[in-house]
């Protein structure tokens, strides 16, 4: 890290806060002691594999926003919450590709434990239920 005010590189760090998706530093050049404050946020590059073999970057909104659409009632700091715990097993993956349909699965996990309702919206159009006895089946299985 290079100070903004001399360019050393002599920093040291006096303070760190960990956010939801960040952290903050508030750091100290030791060869000029002005201190200034740093927003860390690691970055990762995972690929989306669609079932249609289209390949797309991941986006963290469009996992949080599946909760939403599955949720209605959902306020969006439960979802969000939700889709970081579905994005931390997906690193834990440690792979740069990923099937869409493995993060399907996890949030059909996260939403059975949050919301039975909202784990049917989101199973029927996930798993393309279109019969009533399969959606009772699906029912039955939350049971």
């Amino acid at each position: 890290m290079f100070c903004p005010y001399c360019d050393s590189s002599q920093t040291r760090v006096l303070e760190s806060r960990v956010y939801e998706d960040s952290m903050r530093r508030r750091r100290e050049c030791i060869d000029c002691t002005s201190r200034f404050t740093t927003y860390e946020k690691a970055s990762f590059n995972l690929k989306v594999c669609k079932k249609d073999g289209r390949i797309e970057n991941y986006v963290f909104s469009k996992l949080a926003n599946s909760f939403v659409k599955a949720c209605p009632k959902i306020d969006e700091k439960n979802a969000k919450e939700l889709a970081l715990k579905v994005q931390q097993k997906v690193l834990l993956k440690k792979s740069s590709q990923i099937q869409s349909a493995v993060i399907g699965k996890l949030v059909l996990g996260e939403l059975k434990k949050y919301d039975k309702m909202g784990y049917l919206r989101f199973a029927s159009i996930y798993k393309q239920i279109d019969d009533p006895k399969q959606l009772g089946k699906e029912l039955e299985s939350i049971y």
